[in-house]
């Protein structure tokens, strides 16, 4: 298989799962479906960071600080950047988190082209395995993706093509692949990037049985298409 089609593959697969999706906020806003979007993104930290002091701990330490610190940085300057809900809903959110959401995935995206085409030199079986891998593990994090930019005040349609966009970042993976110390920063990077955004969405939803189902699904989804199917990292 080419690797072009391979990352192709991986940009395409995910979102046409994305287009099932409803295109009325109002899904984006149920319980369930908000904390779906928190468990993929939460497992994804924790999942991250595991990957991260498996190649370095001191780096995957100083890298997610500075992260953090992006984070921050993101926050202050776009500070004007707000979406402002009704007074029925949470006033928390922003369009500074989808900006923060973006950068994140911008990095992970990397890291996944790098391990793509780090399995692809290898032999066919690698390859495919991979790539299973990988388009697993995009698809339920896109999904997370669109719920959080859609809770973010971005509209779903918007959401679609901005997250599409970013997605081809993969294709950088082909210039950095090899360089473990690079992918260390950029995992650790994205892990912290969208850490704060997390734990405030978390601190300041109003939890339910639905909500707790929810992010528990979103948890186990996630954390399976990373842990049980082998993707490279």
């Amino acid at each position: 298989m080419n690797i072009y089609f391979g990352f192709t593959l991986v940009i395409v697969v995910p979102f046409i799962f994305i287009t099932l999706l409803s295109k009325n906020r109002k899904f984006f806003e149920k319980e369930s479906v908000v904390g779906f979007g928190l468990g993929v993104y939460t497992a994804l930290i924790i999942l991250l960071l595991k990957e991260g002091f498996e190649l370095s701990s001191k780096v995957t330490s100083i890298w997610f600080l500075v992260g953090f610190f992006i984070s921050i940085l993101i926050g202050y300057f776009f500070k004007g950047f707000h979406h402002h809900h009704t007074s029925e809903e949470h006033t928390h959110h922003s369009k500074i988190d989808a900006i923060k959401i973006l950068v994140s995935d911008f990095f992970h995206n990397i890291v996944d082209g790098m391990a793509l085409l780090s399995a692809f030199m290898l032999n066919p079986i690698t390859a495919g395995t991979t790539l299973f891998g990988i388009i697993g593990h995009q698809t339920i994090q896109q999904v997370g993706q669109q719920i959080l930019l859609a809770d973010s005040g971005i509209k779903p349609s918007h959401a679609f093509f901005v997250s599409l966009l970013v997605s081809l970042s993969i294709f950088l993976g082909l210039v950095f692949s090899g360089n473990e110390f690079l992918e260390n920063i950029f995992i650790a990077v994205s892990a912290g990037i969208i850490c704060w955004k997390v734990i405030a969405d978390i601190r300041h939803t109003t939890w339910s049985s639905k909500s707790v189902l929810g992010f528990m699904v979103g948890v186990t989804l996630l954390t399976a298409s990373l842990v049980l199917v082998p993707h490279g990292h």
